[in-house]
């Protein structure tokens, strides 16, 4: 007999659509649906098991490759990492959006004698479960007397289920008949298509302006259906065309826009792109296909959770408001634009509370209709700025006393147990006084949830692979005066300072360059100054103002270096989208004993 490998009551855990985290199951069969337009990419049915139950569901297109090279084949084992459930003609099918093959078990036969779980929920008391083939699970006896002619209610109804267990789901149409996509199966190489999706977030209308008269708009929304959820951004005309006929909780179908790569550091959507509208992109409400998509989905974490979650990670929680603090409005010293906040206190019957910071507009208009309500938060970002809070940035929304099942155990517990709890807060996981070493990913995720008045600190070990090389972009000419390094200015063979007031004869030229650095996750351009340019070229910058034929020598020797970088990070603001800037605090040679010292430590560690 074959072992079973798959996650026990998978699939009922996943018809019931309980949470259950990349569930193992076997496929026990792939086939083409037929396509009602021949222009359509096809799609599979697929038949999943956990060696128990059986489910019938659809690939994702972008899974096809897998069935077309015969990668996945008659029992198959697989991991589903990412599925929703599709409501078909009164019965509950897979949508299969990624997953993994698990080549590890090699050919293996079929596992068990599955049953079809939703024959099984749909059989009366004292009926019989129907099997993976779909004849009932009975004694032999009894399946030879059921040849036999039979005016049996229940045998019609199965025999009935079989019969749409055969027949192609029916795709979604438009009005004018154009066949309905999924999110999760949009891709930048799928041009022609149609979602109908709801509105589950709409920003506000955010404006930017440039120097030389360079003026803009945006907004953006998240839509979802029962495949997933995606951000789409408008600019200007589309601001004008679409803003105010978009209202949440609605259904539209959307076409002929742009499916592009998703910025992950300027969302909070779960999806690996994003919809641009363009010019000829059509809005259209849906009002004949509302009952078909779904309503808002939670994907609840427990506070006490948060401690193993990544900076930028992106989740959803419901939690009691104990504390709503106090409207507050600063100014963003670069962009002289006013910045929005409100802090929230949230606990949960993990035991944990934290805070979560609302920003922008929402900051201002949020109220609760009264103390210690229920809040449930979508799209959330996980910072490890003071401990593990949360921010709620324009993609965020929720809902204050949702009418769910989680709301309401959560209020019973409230007001039962939490007065007995004693809550704990997360703390930082680095003291104050020192500096992480984190790796370019790590850095970009963690300064996405800076706002402009905080620094994050960090160091990294990298190697420089570019420098600039223009003389006019790697110095300044600056004041000499003490504490001053301001730029200066020739004016009648004499440089002046307009911080000082004075002139010099000569100016002191300084480093300010960029520097392209490299780790194992990736590269950053950032910023180096006097005293770290003289560690990278080991020459004054004055040498280098004094001899420029000298310059590409020099910068070519500086390259494919490494080095001990203590940096901090910023975000400043461009075209009203946040941008990181890296500078170079110091930079030091590395000393490659200790390093190895490092590394043989995080060896241990990880017990290796």
């Amino acid at each position: 007999m074959t072992n079973n490998p798959c996650t026990p009551n998978a699939i009922e855990a996943i018809y019931n659509e309980r949470p259950i985290t990349g569930p193992i199951l076997q496929v026990l069969n792939t086939k083409p649906m037929p396509q009602a337009n021949p222009e359509a990419a096809t799609r599979y049915r697929v038949l999943f098991s956990d060696g128990v139950h059986v489910l019938q569901g659809i690939l994702g297109t972008p899974l096809n490759p897998l069935v077309e090279s015969k990668a996945l084949k008659k029992y198959t084992i697989i991991k589903l990492n990412r599925h929703t459930i599709r409501p078909i003609s009164g019965k509950k099918l897979i949508l299969a959006v990624e997953l993994d093959i698990l080549d590890q078990f090699g050919d293996i036969e079929k596992i068990g004698e599955p049953l079809a779980i939703d024959a099984e929920v749909a059989a009366p008391q004292g009926g019989a479960p129907t099997s993976a083939a779909g004849s009932t699970a009975r004694p032999q006896q009894q399946q030879q007397q059921s040849r036999a002619p039979q005016n049996n209610p229940y045998q019609q109804q199965m025999q009935q289920q079989q019969r749409q267990n055969h027949q192609a789901p029916q795709q979604a149409m438009t009005p004018s008949g154009t066949p309905v996509c999924h999110i999760a199966t949009l891709n930048p190489y799928h041009n022609r298509w149609t979602i109908m999706a709801r509105v589950t977030q709409k920003s506000d209308i955010k404006t930017w302006s440039k120097a030389g008269g360079n003026e803009g708009k945006l907004f953006s929304m998240t839509l979802m259906d029962e495949s997933g959820e995606i951000k789409v951004t408008g600019f200007n005309q589309q601001v004008d065309d679409f803003y105010q006929m978009i209202e949440e909780g609605k259904v539209y179908y959307i076409s002929a826009a742009k499916v592009e790569l998703a910025k992950k550091q300027f969302s909070n959507v779960k999806n690996d792109y994003e919809i641009i509208l363009q010019r000829d992109s059509q809005i259209q409400p849906a009002n004949d296909g509302a009952h078909q998509v779904p309503e808002v989905r939670f994907d609840f974490t427990p506070l006490a959770n948060l401690a193993s979650l990544n900076e930028k990670e992106i989740v959803d929680v419901i939690a009691i408001v104990t504390e709503v603090g106090e409207f507050t409005e600063n100014i963003n010293q670069k962009t002289g634009r006013p910045m929005l906040k409100r802090n929230l206190t949230l606990i949960d019957p993990s035991g944990f509370t934290t805070q979560v910071t609302i920003w922008g507009n929402q900051a201002q208009t949020f109220e609760l209709p009264a103390q210690n309500a229920v809040i449930a938060m979508k799209g959330v970002s996980v910072s490890n700025y003071g401990g593990k809070t949360l921010n709620a940035f324009g993609g965020s929304s929720w809902k204050i006393n949702p009418e769910i099942e989680e709301a309401f155990k959560l209020r019973g517990w409230f007001d039962n147990e939490a007065g007995s709890t004693n809550f704990q807060a997360h703390t930082s996981d680095f003291k104050s006084s020192s500096t992480p070493r984190m790796t370019f990913d790590e850095v970009k995720h963690a300064s996405a949830n800076l706002d402009p008045t905080q620094t994050l600190y960090f160091e990294t070990r990298g190697t420089i692979v570019m420098m600039s090389k223009s003389e006019n972009t790697f110095q300044y000419p600056a004041c000499p005066s003490a504490n001053c390094n301001k730029k200066v200015t020739e004016d009648n063979n004499v440089w002046r300072c307009e911080s000082c007031n004075t002139t010099v004869s000569e100016p002191d030229y300084r480093y300010i360059m960029g520097v392209n650095v490299s780790d194992h996750t990736g590269q950053e351009w950032i910023q180096a100054f006097n005293d770290s340019g003289r560690v990278i070229t080991g020459r004054p910058a004055a040498e280098l103002v004094a001899h420029p034929d000298e310059v590409p020598l020099t910068f070519a020797k500086a390259t494919f270096k490494s080095y001990i970088f203590k940096c901090r990070a910023k975000q400043d603001t461009y075209r009203d989208e946040a941008k990181t800037r890296i500078t170079i605090v110091s930079a030091t040679p590395l000393d490659y004993v200790t390093e190895s010292k490092n590394l043989l430590k995080q060896l241990e560690e990880y017990g290796v």
